[in-house]
C-alpha cells in the first residue's frame, strides 16, 4: 500500500511538474487608457480563460510618447516586453528585433487581414507587425450649426469663417468654425494626399512637399487657420464648451468628442472629411508587433496565439464596436454583426465608408519618425501665423533632404 501511495505521490508531482513547465507568462506593453483600457483588459482576459497555459502582463506605459520612449530604450537595452502596440514609424527604428509573423501566423490569419492594413504593415517585404487599434480621419460636427455638412475644401473654408463668431469684436471669436490641433500634422497629410501630393517621390529619391500641390495644400490650411481655434490639446473640451461648430479628427475620438457634446447638451454627427482632387483619409492608430529580442521560442508562439485571437472576427468587431476603431480583418468588416452595428449606427457606418473608400496608411521610409517631427514643427509655425507657408514648406523641404541624403 505504502508504495502504491509513493507512487502515486511520484506521479502527481510529475504531472504538475509538467504543467508549471508549461506556464508561459508574457509582457504586453500598451498606451490604452480611460474608455480604451478596460476594453483591452476584457479582451486579454478573455484570452488567458481560452488559454490558461498563458499569463498576459498587460503593462499600461503612459500615452504614446511615454511608451515609445520605454520602447527605445527597452529596445537599446536588449529587454523589450513580448508584444507591445507601436506606430509603424516607430517599428522603422527596429526592424532587426521583431518576429517576421508570415513566418508565424496561420495562412488563413494571414490572409484575412484587409489588404490596406496588411499593406501599411509590410517593410521591406516581410510583414513584421499586424493591424489594431485602427482608426480613420472623420469630420465631428453640430447638426443645428452645419445642417449640411461640408463636402468639398472650399464649402468647409467657407463654412467654418461663416461659423466664427466674434459678437463683441475684441479678436477673440466667442464661436470658431473649426479648430485644428498642431501636434497632428496627419490632418495637414490627409489633405496633402487629398491634393495629390506627397513627401517623397515614389522612389523616395527626391523631395516633393514644397512642389505646387504641398504649397496649395499648406496656403489652404493657413486659410483655415484663420477660423479655428488652434490648439495643442484634444479638441474634445472646447467642442464640449460650444467654441467649435466643426472639426477633423480621428474615429478613435468618437467616444470622447460624443461624451462632450452630451455634456455640452447638443447633437453630435460624423461626416466624411471634405474632398479635393480625391477623397483620401489618413489611417491612424498603432500595431502589434511581437519582438524575437530577448524572447524564449514558448513566449513568441504565446504572442501569436494572442495576435491571432485578437484577429478573429468576433474579437476584432467587438474590439471596434466598444471602442471607436475600426475592424482590421476583411471577414470583420464582412461580417453580420458589424454590418448589423453600422446599419444601427450610421456614423460608425461613415467611419466605415471613409476607410475604405480613401484610407492610406503612414510613409514607411526609415527615416519617417524624424521627417514626422519636421512637418509638425513647420506646420504648427504656419498655422500659428509665424511663418509663410512657402517659407515653411521650403524649409522642411531643406531638412527632408537632409534627412534622407545622410
Amino acid at each position: 500500500m505504502l508504495n502504491r501511495k509513493c507512487l502515486l505521490v511520484a506521479m502527481a508531482v510529475l504531472v504538475f511538474g509538467a504543467l508549471a513547465l508549461s506556464q508561459v507568462t508574457i509582457e504586453f506593453w500598451h498606451a490604452m487608457s480611460r474608455r480604451h483600457g478596460p476594453i483591452l483588459e476584457t479582451l486579454i482576459e478573455r484570452f488567458m480563460e481560452e488559454n490558461p497555459d498563458i499569463t498576459v502582463n498587460l503593462v499600461y506605459q503612459g500615452r504614446y510618447g511615454a511608451l515609445s520612449q520605454k520602447l527605445i530604450g527597452a529596445v537599446a537595452a536588449g529587454e523589450p516586453p513580448t508584444i507591445a502596440q507601436q506606430y509603424e514609424n516607430w517599428t522603422t527604428q527596429w526592424l532587426d528585433a521583431l518576429v517576421p509573423l508570415e513566418d508565424y501566423l496561420a495562412p488563413e490569419v494571414l490572409e484575412d487581414l484587409h489588404p490596406r492594413f496588411r499593406e501599411m504593415n509590410t517593410f521591406g517585404g516581410k510583414l513584421l507587425t499586424v493591424p489594431f487599434n485602427k482608426s480613420i480621419i472623420v469630420l465631428y460636427y453640430r447638426p443645428d450649426l452645419v445642417p449640411e455638412p461640408p463636402t468639398t475644401w472650399e464649402e468647409f473654408l467657407d463654412m467654418a469663417c461663416a461659423l466664427t463668431v466674434d459678437e463683441d469684436g475684441d479678436g477673440v471669436p466667442e464661436r470658431y468654425g473649426t479648430g485644428l490641433r498642431p501636434p497632428n500634422p496627419e490632418i495637414f497629410l490627409t489633405f496633402l494626399a487629398q491634393n495629390e501630393g506627397s513627401i517623397l517621390s515614389e522612389d523616395w529619391t527626391e523631395v516633393t512637399i514644397n512642389d505646387e500641390r504641398g504649397l496649395e495644400t499648406m496656403e489652404f490650411m493657413a486659410q483655415l487657420a484663420q477660423c479655428a481655434l488652434v490648439q495643442g490639446g484634444y479638441l474634445s473640451d472646447p467642442f464640449g464648451q460650444g467654441l467649435i461648430a466643426m472639426f477633423v479628427d480621428t474615429s478613435a475620438g468618437y467616444p470622447y468628442n460624443l461624451a462632450a457634446a452630451q455634456e455640452g447638451g447638443f447633437e453630435m454627427r460624423v461626416a466624411k472629411v471634405p474632398c479635393h482632387k480625391n477623397c483620401s483619409s489618413m489611417v491612424q492608430g498603432t500595431n502589434l508587433g511581437v519582438f524575437q529580442l530577448g524572447q524564449t521560442p514558448e513566449q513568441i508562439a504565446a504572442a501569436v496565439r494572442l495576435i491571432e485571437f485578437l484577429l478573429r472576427p468576433e474579437n476584432t468587431v467587438y474590439w471596434a464596436e466598444e471602442s471607436g476603431y475600426l475592424p482590421v480583418t476583411v471577414s470583420g468588416f464582412e461580417s453580420e454583426e458589424w454590418q448589423t452595428f453600422i446599419a444601427e449606427n450610421p456614423e460608425r457606418a461613415v467611419m466605415t465608408e471613409q476607410f475604405l473608400e480613401g484610407g492610406f496608411g503612414q510613409l514607411l521610409h526609415p527615416a519617417y519618425w524624424d521627417i514626422r517631427s519636421l512637418i509638425l514643427t513647420y506646420y504648427e509655425a504656419v498655422l500659428l501665423g509665424e511663418m509663410e507657408p512657402r517659407e515653411a514648406l521650403d524649409a522642411l523641404a531643406a531638412e527632408i533632404e537632409a534627412l534622407i541624403t545622410e
